[in-house]
C-alpha cells in the first residue's frame, strides 16, 4: 500500500462532519470504558466498538469477474487514495479507473472526495472498470507527465554549448541532485566490465499505440541478439524518460528482467533526469531534461568517463556527457504496425561496441581518439 493510502492514527482524526459520526468518538468511548465501574464495562465496550465501526468502512470491488476486498479504511480516506490501493492490487492506473457505485449526488465522486461524504453500506460493494497497464501499450510521447518533445536536430550539444557551460556553473545543483538520487541493482556489476547505458523508447523499442501489436512487434530488429552480444563485454543499464511504473510493466512484459542470455544491472527512470538549458542553432535557448552519467559515476566509481557509453536516439540527452554519447537513428514502426525490414542499426552497433570493448585492452589504446557520435565512420575505420 502506498504511503498515501495508509490509515491514519485514530488519535489524529478530526471531526468528520457530513456523512457520519466523528471518528474521535471511538477514542472517547474507549476511554470511558476504561474508567467505568465493572458493571458498565460491557456497555462501554459495546459503545466503543460501535463508534469504531462507524468511523471506518469496508469496500468490496468487483472487477473482471473477481472480487477485491479492500482493507478497513477510515472514512477520511479519499477516492484518490482508494484508487491507489486498487492500482496496487490490479495494476489499473488511477487515471484509467472508473468506480461505479461510489457517487455523491448522483455523480461519480471526485478524487479528493472523502468516503465520509458518500452514503455507504456495510460492506459497500461497487464496480471497478479499467484495463491493467500491462495490457495497454502506450506511446511514451502521449504520456501527460513526460518532458516536452521538440526537434532534437536543432540543438547544439557540443562541448562549447550553453548546456555544457551551465552544467559547470550549476555543479552544486547537480551534486545535490546526484546525492538524493538512489540507484538499485537488479543484478550485481561484474568485475572488469564497462558500462553500457541504453535508452528504450525509439532506441530499442517502439511503443506506439496499436492495440493489435504484440510485444515482439515492439522490438527493434536484432534487439535480442544485440543485447546478448554486448552483454559479454558490458554491464547493462536501462535509462528511460518515462515513469518507473510504466518501465516495470514493459520490461516485464518483454522479458528484459528474466532473460537467460543477458542481465540488466540497474534501471533509471525520468526522476533521475536533470534539467539544463541548451542553445538551438538559431540561438534560442530551450530548457529540457538530460541523463547525467555523473549520477552513476559518483555512486559507483568502478564506472567513469573512460569506460561508459550511452546509447540514445536523442542527442540532447548527451548534453552533459557528449564524449560518451552514441547517437542512433530513431526506430519507428510502419504506419500499419509492421517492422521495417531494412533496419540494421543494432546489428551494426553491436559490431562497433564489441570492437570498442576489445580495444580497451589492446595495446593500451583504450577509447581515446574515438568519436562515438560518429560511430558508423569509426566502425568502417576499425573494422
Amino acid at each position: 500500500m502506498s504511503a498515501l493510502a495508509q490509515p491514519k492514527s485514530p488519535a489524529g482524526w478530526e471531526e468528520s462532519g457530513e456523512g457520519g459520526p466523528a471518528p474521535a468518538a471511538a477514542a472517547v468511548a474507549a476511554a470511558a470504558a476504561a474508567a467505568a465501574p465493572s458493571g458498565e464495562v460491557d456497555a462501554a465496550a459495546t459503545t466503543a466498538t460501535a463508534a469504531a465501526a462507524a468511523a471506518s468502512c469496508t469496500l468490496v470491488a468487483k472487477w473482471q469477474g473477481s472480487t477485491i476486498e479492500l482493507p478497513v479504511l477510515p472514512r477520511s480516506t479519499t477516492i484518490g487514495e482508494v484508487k491507489e490501493i486498487l492500482c496496487e492490487k490490479t495494476r489499473v492506473l488511477a487515471k484509467r479507473q472508473k468506480l461505479v457505485g461510489l457517487s455523491v449526488g448522483g455523480r461519480p465522486a471526485a478524487d479528493d472526495c472523502p468516503l465520509e461524504r458518500i452514503r455507504l453500506k456495510t460492506p459497500h460493494r461497487f464496480i471497478l472498470m479499467g484495463t491493467p497497464e500491462a495490457e495497454i501499450f502506450v506511446d511514451p510521447g502521449e504520456k501527460e507527465d513526460l518532458p516536452e518533445v521538440f526537434d532534437d536536430f536543432d540543438l547544439d550539444v557540443s562541448h562549447a554549448s550553453e548546456a555544457w557551460r551551465q552544467a559547470i556553473e550549476n555543479s552544486d545543483n547537480l551534486a545535490k541532485f546526484t546525492e538524493k538520487t538512489e540507484l538499485h541493482f537488479m543484478n550485481p556489476p561484474r568485475d572488469g566490465k564497462a558500462l553500457l547505458v541504453l535508452d528504450l523508447d525509439h532506441t530499442l523499442l517502439d511503443f506506439t499505440t496499436r492495440e493489435t501489436a504484440s510485444p515482439e512487434q515492439m522490438k527493434r530488429p536484432h534487439m535480442d541478439s544485440f543485447l546478448t552480444t554486448v552483454y559479454e563485454h558490458y554491464d547493462l543499464a536501462i535509462w528511460s524518460q518515462t515513469s518507473w511504473r510504466w518501465l516495470e510493466l514493459k520490461l516485464t512484459e518483454l522479458g528484459f528482467l528474466n532473460n537467460p542470455n543477458f542481465r540488466i544491472c540497474t534501471v533509471l527512470d525520468k526522476t533521475s533526469m536533470f534539467g539544463v538549458t541548451s542553445t538551438k542553432k538559431d540561438g534560442e535557448q530551450r530548457r529540457h531534461q538530460v541523463k547525467p552519467l555523473k549520477i552513476i559515476w559518483d555512486k559507483y566509481p568502478r564506472w567513469h568517463a573512460s569506460n561508459t557509453l550511452h546509447v540514445d536516439d536523442l542527442s540532447r540527452n548527451f548534453a552533459l556527457n557528449p564524449k560518451n554519447g552514441v547517437k542512433v537513428k530513431a526506430f519507428r514502426r510502419k504506419s500499419d504496425g509492421r517492422l521495417p525490414t531494412d533496419d540494421d542499426e543494432l546489428m551494426l552497433l553491436a559490431r562497433y561496441l564489441v570492437l570498442v570493448a576489445k580495444r580497451d585492452g589492446r595495446e593500451g589504446k583504450g577509447w581515446d581518439g574515438l568519436d562515438h557520435m560518429d560511430w558508423k565512420s569509426e566502425l568502417k575505420r576499425l573494422g
